[in-house]
């Protein structure tokens, strides 16, 4: 199983924390006692306060002591990776500084609370939660130190890689700049930063690559020195760590060509010291960099250093190059292979831990046999059916040869058209002629159409054959540029004419309106009467304008007194026919009134009383839009100013 370390939740600092705590006091609890109160509820009151304050650092704590892991519960090799990175020592101190830090806190609030049930008034209580808060804080900023630490380690928590320790595995070890991080990156999916001086790789790093349809896993370690445990500093330290846990194939890489700077010698040397840590795992002794020598071309005395070392050890060895990619995938297979091979001796108990999830995965993968097909080299000549070999016609291999091969010459598909004539196959279709979609004019008369027009285009050469004279085209080109000018000045004269035309209004006859008034019903006798009488004045008034001309000043002032009175006379007769149409109307809509139902009686008079209930009351309805308060208090009274928290 691999931990998540990256789920750890940020420590706050101690400051912070007790910002946060008093905070969440003060919003969750009630805020307002007064001295007029029962005693038990001001105890009550104050006893509440202190018991949630000790409840939110409490949970707080516990967060805190439930996310770290605990070294004795978690498997061995992060155990001691977090002693190598972190000194296992400091690391529980801390803890155990914060979990007694929250026992104290706990005895704090029962203490208080049990002074509480003795308060005798609002003061006493109030000053012995005020005791009781302040402790509690004072108690939190002694962890100031502790919780730092714990959130430095888990920054570096959450950075670890996520390496299961029951997993199929591949561990690379060995000198620095021997090849690992080069061997890691092209058989995994890992990009490692590759540079060519010493302790470039400073942390363990995982790759994942897949073998015989199984997902491996290859660690990358730091570069170990030959030298005694207690002088290997932490990077070295978490490789020694690796072997040491993690079950899996130890692959010990070699510079044959000796450009690490490190000798054959001084590489065996280191072999031979971390050999305890290979006890009882498959160990492959991997030779690199063979592009710039081989193990052919190593000194005689060499070569039989490193024979006695594989003979003695009973190692299996491999060759291979980074740069040049000879002898990589040769590696890997016989790495998976051999820890294929340990693993199918060991218990599946021992492999995955007492993990139920992993037991059952292993014993599953461990009985199934995957078959590989053992195929022949051969060369297997293309098989032609009888069929096909007696046909006469070349087929359409043969065609394509002929005309140039494949990706040169493409069969036509015009030789399946089915056209009236076969030797239209072959013609060029045009889709798009003069700017046009040449589909839109397909028509079922084109052929006589294309007929017409080629006569048409004979006629017009032979009439530029028959060339007239010059002087014959100039008077018909000078004829026709008049009749132009001619027309245009008809048409400007013709739109002046309408221009200047005035509308005449629309005058309706005395018979339409007659027919008009009949249709509604409207007796028009008196109307017709009005109107007579109406012509009659007007033509009298005509009569006497013109009289007006010819008659002295004093004349003139007779005939307007006159025309005055008929003008009353007419005005009256008018408001009295406009009264006689009104009382009209109006009968008429008496007459037209609906008659409701006893039913519908008592809902209008229902649906009246509810509307004058609302009015008298004032209340807002659906059309009012009213806003009566525009500024509520609670929302514009602003934030409370400096010395007014007397009230915690």
């Amino acid at each position: 199983m691999s931990y998540n370390f990256k789920s750890i939740r940020p420590v706050m600092p101690a400051k912070d924390m007790i910002n946060v705590i008093l905070s969440k006091t003060q919003r969750k609890t009630p805020t307002v006692v007064h001295p007029g109160y029962d005693i038990s509820r001001i105890r009550g009151f104050y006893m509440r306060k202190v018991k949630f304050t000790q409840e939110t650092i409490h949970e707080k704590i516990d967060a805190i002591l439930q996310d770290f892991p605990k070294l004795d519960d978690i498997h061995p090799f992060y155990a001691d990776l977090i002693n190598v990175l972190y000194d296992k020592d400091h690391y529980k101190l801390a803890l155990g500084h914060v979990h007694a830090c929250r026992n104290v806190i706990d005895n704090i609030a029962k203490d208080y609370c049990r002074l509480l049930k003795y308060g005798d008034s609002l003061y006493r209580c109030k000053m012995l939660k005020r005791a009781a808060l302040g402790r509690m804080c004072t108690t939190l900023k002694k962890l100031t130190s502790s919780l730092n630490y714990l959130d430095e380690v888990r920054k570096h928590l959450s950075r670890m890689p996520a390496i299961n320790p029951f997993e199929r595995t591949l561990l690379v070890t060995g000198f620095p700049n021997v090849g690992k991080s080069s061997f890691v990156n092209n058989i995994t999916n890992a990009n490692l930063d590759v540079q060519p001086y010493p302790f470039t790789t400073q942390n363990l790093y995982v790759g994942h690559s897949d073998y015989n349809f199984v997902r491996w896993q290859v660690i990358d370690t730091p570069g170990v020195l030959d030298h005694s445990l207690s002088e290997r500093n932490p990077i070295e330290m978490q490789a020694i760590t690796a072997l040491a846990h993690l079950k899996a194939c130890i692959m010990f890489f070699l510079d044959i060509s000796e450009t690490c700077s490190y000798s054959i010698d001084q590489q065996i040397a280191l072999f031979k010291d971390l050999k305890p840590l290979f006890k009882n795992k498959p160990l492959l002794l991997v030779m690199t960099k063979i592009d710039i020598k081989k193990f052919e071309q190593l000194d005689p005395i060499d070569q039989q250093k490193l024979q006695d070392v594989i003979q003695s050890e009973n190692v299996f060895y491999s060759q291979l190059s980074n740069k040049s990619g000879e002898g990589i995938a040769l590696v890997k297979e016989k790495a998976c292979n051999l820890l294929n091979e340990w693993r199918q001796n060991l218990k599946p108990e021992q492999l995955t831990g007492g993990n139920p999830n992993l037991l059952r995965e292993e014993s599953i993968l461990q009985g199934v046999y995957i078959a590989q097909p053992k195929r022949v080299n051969q060369n297997r000549m293309p098989v032609i059916p009888q069929v096909v070999g007696k046909l006469n016609r070349p087929t359409l291999k043969d065609v394509q040869e002929q005309n140039g091969g494949a990706g040169v010459f493409s069969f036509p598909l015009q030789e399946h058209f089915l056209l009236d004539n076969p030797d239209w196959k072959y013609d060029a279709v045009p889709e798009i002629m003069d700017g046009k979609n040449i589909g839109d004019f397909v028509d079922a008369d084109i052929l006589q159409r294309l007929e017409e027009l080629e006569k048409e285009e004979e006629m017009m050469d032979q009439a530029e054959v028959e060339d007239p004279d010059e002087d014959a085209r100039e008077d018909m080109l000078l004829s026709t540029r008049d009749q132009v000018n001619k027309k245009r000045e008809m048409i400007k004269e013709e739109h002046h004419m309408k221009m200047k035309q005035q509308v005449k209004l629309h005058r309706p006859n005395l018979e339409d309106a007659k027919e008009d008034f009949a249709k509604k019903g409207i007796d028009t006798t008196f109307l017709e009467q009005r109107a007579q009488k109406f012509a009659a004045k007007k033509i009298v008034q005509k009569q006497k304008r013109q009289q007006q001309s010819s008659d002295d000043s004093d004349d003139n002032d007779m005939d307007i007194e006159g025309n005055e009175r008929n003008q009353r006379k007419g005005r009256d007769a008018l408001s009295r026919s406009r009264s006689r149409l009104r009382e009209i109307s109006r009968s008429r809509s008496r007459g037209n009134k609906k008659v409701l139902t006893a039913q519908e009686q008592a809902m209008e008079r229902m649906s009246k009383k509810i509307q004058r209930r609302r009015r008298n009351e004032a209340k807002a309805g659906d059309g009012d839009t009213k806003i009566d308060c525009k500024m509520p208090k609670h929302l514009f009274t602003g934030k409370s100013g400096i010395g007014k928290q007397s009230r915690r």
